[in-house]
């Protein structure tokens, strides 16, 4: 199953500038965790993933099915049409010709409704994320808390890496609830479905799952 993987840039966890400012260098508590290791060992973030990935499995049936049409129409035509009349012959050319031209319909649009719905679960994530890294460092104390990947950290010492205890954070703040729109059984404990929030924190522009129909 391939991951959801959501990016968050450098989270201010427990002070602001000016407190900032005033902490001596030496009382600084920074934090380093990978977003990466959190979307995928959460239970909110594996259903997600589980979640696409049947919506994903879904739509490239639904693909496959009309390919299967359109090949069986094609063979058709080969094998007999020395005995069809031309008429037919004409028609069973148009037949193919129009399905074929569904078929890329099709598959355009269920790239953008995975596209939305990656979409929305990664900003549904991302949101979840920041609360609970918020609540995270008030808790905990910390004065900055960095994503290794997106805040340009070049080394962090194992003795600040905190992702294990965002995991735990997270599992413990969000809790999975059931997902009416999903079309897949539940991975272990099921959560709300993902909705769009306004793009007014970090975009997600990470890797996601291949959507049906080819890359976009």
């Amino acid at each position: 199953m391939k991951r959801l993987v959501v990016s968050v840039l450098i989270l201010v966890a427990a002070a602001s500038g000016p407190a900032l400012a005033q902490t001596p260098a030496g009382g600084l508590k920074i934090g380093v965790f990978d977003a990466n290791r959190v979307s995928e060992e959460t239970e909110e973030g594996k259903r997600i993933a589980a979640r696409l990935s049947a919506f994903g499995d879904k739509k490239k049936a639904e693909l496959a099915a009309k390919e299967k049409e359109i090949g069986d129409l094609r063979k058709q035509l080969d094998e007999g049409g020395g005995s069809f009349s031309p008429e037919k012959q004409s028609q069973m050319q148009k037949d193919i010709q129009k399905k074929s031209l569904e078929l890329q319909q099709a598959q355009e649009g269920a790239r953008n409704e995975f596209q939305i719905e990656v979409s929305e679960a990664q900003n549904k994530f991302q949101e979840q994320l920041l609360r609970v890294i918020n609540q995270f460092g008030r808790d905990e104390g910390f004065t900055l808390v960095l994503e290794r990947n997106t805040a340009g950290v070049a080394f962090a010492a194992e003795s600040v890496d905190v992702t294990t205890a965002i995991v735990d954070k997270f599992n413990e703040l969000v809790k999975p609830q059931p997902d009416a729109k999903s079309d897949a059984k539940p991975a272990d404990k099921p959560a709300d479905k993902p909705a769009a929030k306004p793009a007014d924190k970090t975009p997600a522009k990470s890797p996601v799952p291949t959507p049906p129909g080819g890359k976009p």
